[in-house]
């Protein structure tokens, strides 16, 4: 806005400058044209009747001179007075001279004045002055100064006013365009930004973007479909060799085959782990699940979640305890959000043992719901907080633990759902993930 009011300013200032010399230039040739006239006149009886007539005149005009505030000289070639009401010719004024302003002591006035003169050179060397007295001028240059400054001071506010209507009208359109972007980040592909049809830069932004999202949505879909058709495919058999491994290991006679049998076993279950995983992850990104929205204290989930913990943390000789505030009730999907806080209880105790102590808190803010679950264990690099939240992203400490790299993903991923966001932080020592989640969407 205020780069809009500048540019509106630095429009009118020059114009007003325009404006005040040429009206300035008008009345000053409106001021010497009688002057101009006056000269002629006694030039044409010097022509006329020489240097006694022109003399008589400048006399006659000198007798007149208050009357229309002339000034009026004519000295000969050395510079005595021969007529007029200045007593001695200007010192530095040259003859001839068109138009030069000069401070001027008229016979009889009390001081000098500021006069407009024009003076002449006569073939007989004599000199003729004649002037006329600013003092008009100068009143008519504070009247327009003082008529441009109100019109500059009134432009200070239309320009603010029309400064304030673009703002507001590029700030609607930027807003239109931030909404649907907004909109698509919490995982709403299918929004679109709205065509007016009048093809003006903005308009055509806007069907760049929807081209864009369309194919974004097309490609995630496609990405999706096919995530989803392996998962399902793979999922049916290796459950069924799931199942024939371990009626095998019912009927393995030797201890060494039931080992074997029992270390496939556990390989089956992470890799069926891992692929509900990747299909819960992939609903959620997707969506899925905001049907099943409701209301419910995020509160009363961890403190039912840290019950159902306490005998893993006591077998891992860690101490658990939750800490919440009253008032943490939520809009979201309650097994989504439990499976969420699960997921990071789950974490804290894999890698966070070390540290004998896992806390769970709960607090409430202006417009939602901080979850947080902190070990006193070693932590992650904050450099390398944003590897450990990709999927399949897991440590070089963390690849010798079960675990598939995609418990961080799936509390995004349902952080994303409910338009909420996961971050983890240093808990000097340990680490401290905090999930943050609206009370509406």
């Amino acid at each position: 806005m205020l780069l809009s009011l500048a540019i509106c300013v630095a429009c009118v200032v020059p114009v007003l400058g325009y404006v005040y010399h040429g009206i300035d230039r008008l009345l000053l040739a409106e001021f010497q044209r009688p002057l101009e006239y006056r000269q002629g006149n006694l030039l044409k009886h010097f022509d006329k009747g020489g240097i006694a007539e022109l003399q008589t005149s400048v006399a006659s005009r000198a007798s007149r001179a208050y009357q229309d505030q002339t000034a009026i000289l004519l000295v000969d070639g050395k510079g005595r007075k021969l007529a007029g009401n200045l007593a001695i010719w200007p010192a530095g004024l040259e003859a001839p001279r068109e138009w030069a302003p000069a401070m001027l002591h008229r016979d009889g006035a009390g001081q000098s004045e500021e006069f407009l003169v024009l003076t002449t050179r006569l073939p007989s060397g004599e000199r003729l002055l004649l002037g006329g007295l600013l003092d008009n001028r100068a009143s008519m240059q504070g009247t327009l100064l003082s008529a441009l400054f109100a019109a500059f001071v009134l432009a200070i506010p239309i320009g603010l006013l029309g400064s304030l209507v673009i703002v507001r009208e590029m700030n609607r359109m930027v807003e239109a365009i931030s909404g649907v972007g907004e909109q698509v980040a919490a995982g709403d592909l299918g929004q679109r930004a709205e065509i007016d049809g009048s093809g003006d830069p903005v308009d055509h932004l806007k069907c760049s973007l929807n081209a864009m999202l369309d194919r974004i949505e097309t490609l995630v879909e496609e990405h999706r479909t096919l995530t989803d058709a392996l998962a399902h495919d793979l999922r049916s058999p290796l459950t069924r060799i799931h199942i024939q491994v371990a009626q095998a290991l019912d009927d393995a006679p030797g201890r060494d085959q039931r080992a074997r049998f029992d270390v496939i076993s556990q390989d089956l279950d992470r890799l069926l782990h891992m692929l509900e995983s990747a299909l819960e992850i992939s609903r959620a990104e997707a969506g899925i699940g905001r049907h099943d929205f409701e209301r419910f204290d995020a509160g009363e989930v961890l403190r039912d979640l840290c019950e159902i913990y306490q005998p893993a943390a006591q077998a891992a000789g860690v101490r658990i305890e939750a800490v919440c505030a009253s008032d943490l009730e939520i809009y979201g999907n309650h097994g989504l959000v439990a499976r969420a806080l699960a997921n990071l209880i789950d974490n804290a105790l894999k890698y966070g043992a070390d540290g004998g102590e896992i806390r769970l808190e709960a607090a409430a803010t202006n417009t939602g719901v901080h979850i947080s679950v902190a070990d006193r264990a070693k932590g992650i690099p904050v450099s390398r907080h944003a590897e450990a939240i990709r999927k399949f992203g897991r440590l070089d400490r963390a690849r010798s633990t079960p675990g598939s790299g995609l418990g961080l993903s799936l509390v995004t991923a349902v952080a994303s759902l409910h338009r909420g966001k996961l971050a983890l932080q240093e808990n000097s020592p340990g680490l401290r993930a905090t999930l943050t989640l609206p009370r509406a969407l």
